[in-house]
């Protein structure tokens, strides 16, 4: 009788939390499809709901995706009795499973294919001419298709682990007049998909090849590698088209915001090397808080960040002040043979720190206040 309630007791209990919903995924296209605006290759593809149309709209909106290697294929089928220079079609894209700090992506079509540079929220200027489109009027009615392919690299932070459920809405501007108010009409008009998100194949990161260690939450596509985001939203793995320096790690990761240590007057080596021979590459980043000739600048910080390099893999091994009102600037950086690490600061106190294998642990043996 006891192993009868108990056995009744774990079948009634509800799953852990981190155990998802699957999510139907987008159909696999059996060969990759030509754009040109014609969707006939696009057969098979999932066409998502459309929910009422707006008030006063004088046009209509389908859209379908499907998958193939690497890249999102997206349909569009716009039917508008008068088709304008000022009509516009926004297609957003989101993985909402990728991290509190992920952003989605906005790319904007119009009767004659991809605008570059319009929206807000659009993609980065490298990502946008990744993306191919194409508009084929129809012959039969006032209005045109879409074909629109979306490579991995254009495509939003997605998730490292966990299945690849993503947003995907459209919103039409329909203007019959210049100067005229546009009347929307969206797929996702309160913000998400009727009946949720649409998945992408797992067979997509097995494309791509990444190795993201197990801390990433989320994979976010640069120009020239791919950096992993850490559930605490830092970067913490790099990986890269070509062998990282020191330099190259800090445009993936950094871009225009790192900080040539020369420049804010710190010592800080780009390049030590373990005991194991491994490099540890090392950049900058944060607000200088010694801009003024006399004083210092409360809640400006420099940040360092070092990572360990192999190849045109990076990981995250430390993370610790450069330069703080209260600390003074970092002057002396040290690693011994044995991979002991050293930072000391012009106020007087110094940071050890001891080599665990995969990062470096804060030493309190020898600590100098």
């Amino acid at each position: 009788m006891v192993h009868t309630l108990l056995l009744l007791a774990l079948t009634a209990a509800p799953p852990p939390k981190d155990v998802e919903k699957p999510i139907k995924p987008l159909p696999v296209l059996g060969r990759e499809p030509s754009i040109d605006g014609e969707l006939k290759d696009l057969a098979g593809a999932t066409e998502f709901k459309m929910p009422p149309g707006a008030k006063g709209a004088s046009a209509e909106l389908k859209v379908k995706a499907a998958f193939k290697k690497d890249t999102v294929y997206v349909g569009v089928t716009v039917k508008d009795d008068v088709v304008t220079d000022g009509d516009h079609l926004d297609l957003t894209l989101y993985f909402p499973g990728s991290g509190t700090t992920s952003k989605g992506v906005v790319y904007r079509f119009g009767k004659s294919g991809l605008i570059e540079g319009n929206p807000e929220t659009a993609a980065p200027e490298w990502a946008q001419p990744m993306v191919k489109a194409v508009t084929r009027p129809d012959p039969k009615a006032s209005g045109y298709t879409l074909e629109i392919a979306i490579p991995a690299r254009a495509l939003p932070r997605f998730q490292a682990f966990k299945q690849l459920a993503l947003s995907l809405c459209a919103d039409y501007a329909d203007v019959d007049a210049e100067g005229s108010d546009p009347v929307l009409l969206s797929t996702c008009p309160n913000g998400e998909m009727p009946g949720g998100p649409t998945r992408i194949p797992d067979e997509f990161r097995k494309t791509l090849k990444l190795t993201p260690t197990a801390e990433v939450e989320g994979i976010e596509a640069r120009e020239h590698g791919w950096v992993g985001y850490s559930k605490l939203h830092y970067p913490t793995w790099v990986m890269s088209d070509t062998d990282f320096t020191p330099q190259s790690l800090a445009d993936v990761v950094l871009g225009e915001a790192a900080i040539p240590p020369e420049s804010v007057a710190l010592p800080i080596p780009q390049k030590l090397m373990l005991p194991d021979n491994r490099p540890i590459f090392t950049m900058l980043s944060g607000k200088n808080p010694y801009l003024k000739k006399d004083g210092c600048i409360d809640g400006n910080e420099l940040r360092l960040a070092m990572y360990v390099v192999k190849g045109s893999v990076a990981s995250r091994v430390l993370e610790w002040p450069a330069a703080t009102c209260k600390l003074g600037r970092g002057m002396r950086f040290e690693l011994s043979a044995e991979g002991e690490l050293t930072i000391g600061y012009t106020n007087g106190s110094t940071a050890h720190f001891s080599w665990s294998g995969d990062h470096f642990e804060r030493s309190e043996l020898g600590l100098n206040k």
